[in-house]
């Protein structure tokens, strides 16, 4: 008999075995359990992964609308001078769709003899539009011009210094105070005239739902250079693509035109230790679940011994009709791994269901401090894959261990 054959022949009794009828309800009753811990393995792999999914697409998307496609920094340094900036030769990429300015630093903001030090971003006019900033807003409008000394504050600088754009949009003594460090002339005598002080009414207020809800201003980019005392400086170039499938072909090519004198890093550079985080987190969540399939598999072992026994008379019948000791042993190496993929295949049955109704009717929720109410669901291809190989190694190992080390007692 040829190999195929003789796989053939042993699925084909493999398969008779397991569903044939036995003499001891026992075994059917490990038989279902072993099945159902393997299930419930699958099912918790696939909607806790595809949750963690949905949860990091969630972050993803929330710090994306904030941060640029692409942004541009000294290697070292603060700020560097825009006319001798290739600028022109970036915006002729035939992906990028906007290069914009940014002087960016710290400042220290006051208002009714409370302070915090916030990041002060001066932008141009046409920033909102490029980056999609105006979407962000929840109050107020985005409209910084050169002209008026307006600004737009995140939400939870608003918080911390509990006032709101009524109380803040007023004149005089009322509007937002801001210092920043003379960069020029310092008199160390008189501490209060070491800085340059401005003052901003509020225009709108924005929430990007992330951990820069505490941290930035925007305002003109005039106002910016004046209080920081820049000419024709810039400390950051943004730099917008037409397409996310984009940005790292661009991203190759502005750093070839800038060289090794700049930093250009995509938005997920920009954060790389928040996404590196979630993927050890993701890794971790896997293994650890992973393990926990694998001993729930283990009943498989106890199947097993438990079908070997019941068999015992098919065992020597095979015996006598001329079958080998590793045909036999392959019968019940097959059969476990039926089992285990019963319960895989069904778990993942289960697993895509429950996903499918949790994404279309939100049934479990998280609360109303959140940027959605409900747990968020992404399916992934890679990670069925991936859960389905845990599947077969796990069925491999279980099943191998009854047949390599209790040697059927020697039946075989």
């Amino acid at each position: 008999m040829t190999k195929r054959g003789n796989f053939k022949a042993a699925l084909f009794v493999a398969w008779r075995h397991l569903f044939s009828k036995k003499k001891h309800n026992i075994v059917n009753i490990i038989s279902i359990i072993s099945v159902i811990g393997v299930m419930a393995g699958t099912v918790a792999l696939i909607v806790i992964l595809s949750v963690f999914n949905g949860m990091e697409d969630l972050v993803v998307h929330s710090f994306n609308s904030f941060n640029p496609d692409i942004k541009i920094t000294l290697q070292e340094g603060k700020s560097f001078e825009i006319d001798s900036f290739p600028k022109d030769k970036i915006a002729q990429i035939p992906t990028v769709v906007a290069v914009e300015e940014v002087v960016s630093d710290l400042v220290l903001m006051e208002y009714d003899n409370k302070q915090q030090l916030i990041e002060l971003k001066g932008v141009s006019e046409t920033y909102a539009a490029h980056s999609g900033f105006d979407t962000l807003l929840i109050d107020g409008t985005f409209a910084l011009t050169d002209t008026a000394d307006e600004c737009v504050i995140e939400y939870g600088v608003m918080g911390e210094i509990a006032a709101g754009i009524a109380q803040l949009n007023l004149k005089g003594d009322q509007m937002v105070k801001l210092y920043y460090p003379k960069r020029l002339r310092k008199n160390l005598g008189n501490p209060a005239n070491a800085f340059n002080k401005q003052y901003l009414s509020v225009a709108g207020v924005f929430s990007s739902q992330t951990e820069y809800d505490s941290k930035y201003l925007l305002c003109s980019m005039d106002f910016a250079r004046e209080l920081m005392n820049y000419e024709n400086e810039v400390t950051s170039i943004e730099v917008y693509v037409s397409d996310d499938q984009n940005i790292e072909t661009t991203q190759k090519e502005i750093q070839a035109i800038l060289g090794d004198q700049f930093v250009v890093k995509n938005h997920y550079q920009q954060e790389e230790l928040l996404f590196k985080t979630m993927k050890t987190e993701k890794v971790i969540i896997f293994t650890i679940l992973a393990f926990i399939l694998f001993i729930a598999a283990f009943n498989i072992i106890g199947t097993l011994g438990m079908i070997i026994i019941e068999k015992k008379e098919d065992i020597t019948l095979l015996h006598f009709l001329g079958a080998t000791p590793g045909f036999i042993q392959r019968i019940f190496m097959i059969e476990g791994m039926m089992i285990s993929f019963i319960g895989g295949i069904i778990g993942m049955i289960l697993g895509v269901i429950i996903c499918g109704i949790q994404q279309t009717f939100h049934i479990i929720t998280l609360g109303d401090n959140y940027i959605i109410d409900y747990y968020p669901i992404k399916m992934m291809g890679h990670d069925f894959i991936i859960i389905f190989i845990t599947i077969i190694l796990t069925s491999l190992i279980v099943s191998y261990l009854p047949i390599r080390y209790l040697k059927l007692k020697n039946r075989i």
